[in-house]
């Protein structure tokens, strides 16, 4: 009987080995259809407010089914497939168990086995291969957590080219802020083709205010995502204080560089958290200080909950303009050596960002207030006229220097920058 049995196990393996198969490019569709469905709602969720404010509820809804409709097909097909494939299986293992108790019975006839010990080895076959052959049944859940768990794994074991903490000991005292890019070249990875900086040079002064104007796609931002290592550059040096900033301690090196970006990001969290986040031992006069000279003290006061009031998910408690100047508030605290700014008055109305630049102005002053050192300040501006007392005003055009000077050289000059002054004039 235990040979009989054991005959007739290929026909439970090759049915599972066939089902497992299947499942597997079964289950990888299904997992691709919901990856690319959660895209899509997550994008859409995001964007709530434009997507209603252009009425478009029914076209993500409509372009949901149709991103179904090819995968609901081809779930189909598969099935029907995965079906008469569960169906064969089911089927030898029938066979399987028709074979065992037919043989059974054989032996009962011919007295080579009592009726008793016949049943105990049919008894033994039917629930010992079974419970090894279902273990087919959990192949499909394994492969479900396999291609769950192998995206996460691969982000886990990827290799950067950036270590934060590369050299581990460096002992980096307080940088004095000078700046230098040699001949550099860069690419993004993620456009290889287009080429945004060409043999770009050029030495920042500590203390000085550098702005960088230009059309869209001249590189400008670029400059300051070099400055705080996102990217290295293809070739040449981007240098602070005279040290390649690729041997700098990276998490030492940010901690004196500060940020404000066009858009910027609020956490959900206590208006209080937020502007000490890059400062966690500063003093509670320290931070009033700092909204006072970012120009939000008076609103934060004007709350029931003061410095405690929540700012909702992404600050949407907030208005542009104060989720700005909470930004610029935040990055003051963290008193950084050198200040980047990237379109940091965009989101703001003339009289607070007229009081903002006043602030960003006494930021590269020695010992003004006492409460910022002397700071080296690049900006990135389309708002010209906000520039005007920049110490150095910087043309840029498809990652090469166009024009260089003070905002009275370069309206003097004739040149691009006048051109971009005048035409501004004429909007407002």
């Amino acid at each position: 009987m235990a040979l009989v049995a054991w005959a007739v196990m290929p026909c439970h393996f090759i049915g599972g080995l066939i089902q497992a198969k299947s499942a597997k490019g079964f289950s990888g569709d299904y997992v691709a259809v919901h990856h690319e469905l959660v895209a899509l709602t997550s994008e859409a969720a995001t964007n709530i407010k434009t997507v209603a404010s252009f009425c478009y509820e029914e076209h993500i809804l409509g372009k949901a089914r149709r991103s179904l409709e090819v995968p609901k097909r081809n779930s189909r097909r598969e099935s029907v497939k995965f079906g008469i494939i569960q169906g064969i299986s089911l089927c030898l293992w029938n066979i399987a168990h028709a074979v065992a108790l037919w043989y059974t019975t054989i032996l009962v006839e011919r007295h080579q086995a009592s009726f008793k010990n016949g049943i105990r080895a049919y008894q033994i076959f039917s629930l010992t291969v079974p419970s090894i052959t279902e273990l087919w049944t959990l192949i499909p859940m394994v492969i479900t957590a396999m291609n769950i768990l192998t995206p996460a794994f691969q982000t886990l074991d990827r290799k950067t080219g950036i270590k934060p903490d590369v050299p581990e000991n460096e002992n980096l005292r307080r940088i004095s802020g000078m700046v230098e890019f040699q001949n550099v070249k860069f690419i993004y990875p993620t456009r290889p083709d287009v080429l945004v900086l060409r043999n770009f040079s050029l030495r920042l002064e500590f203390g000085t205010k550098v702005t960088l104007v230009g059309p869209s796609g001249a590189g400008k931002s670029s400059i300051l995502a070099l400055v705080l290592r996102y990217y290295d550059p293809l070739g040449g040096k981007v240098l602070i204080d005279g040290k390649d900033v690729r041997e700098y301690n990276l998490r030492m090196l940010r901690a004196q560089i500060g940020v404000v970006q066009q858009e910027p990001l609020l956490f959900n969290s206590s208006l209080r958290a937020n502007i000490c986040y890059g400062n966690d031992t500063a003093t509670e006069a320290e931070i009033e200080e700092a909204a006072r000279q970012a120009n939000i003290h008076d609103f934060i006061g004007g709350f029931p909950e003061g410095y405690n009031t929540g700012v909702g998910e992404k600050g949407c408690q907030l208005s542009g303009g104060q989720k700005q100047r909470i930004a610029i508030a935040r990055t003051l605290l963290k008193r950084p050596a050198i200040l980047l700014l990237d379109e940091a008055t965009s989101a703001l109305d003339a009289e607070s960002g007229r009081t903002v630049i006043r602030v960003l102005e006494r930021a590269t002053m020695a010992g003004e207030g006492g409460f910022l050192s002397r700071t080296t300040q690049i900006t990135v501006a389309h708002r010209l006229s906000t520039i005007v007392k920049s110490d150095t005003i910087i043309v840029m055009d498809k990652g090469e220097i166009m024009e260089t000077g003070d905002h009275t050289a370069l309206i003097r000059s004739g040149g691009i920058y006048t051109r971009l002054f005048e035409l501004q004039n004429l909007k407002d």
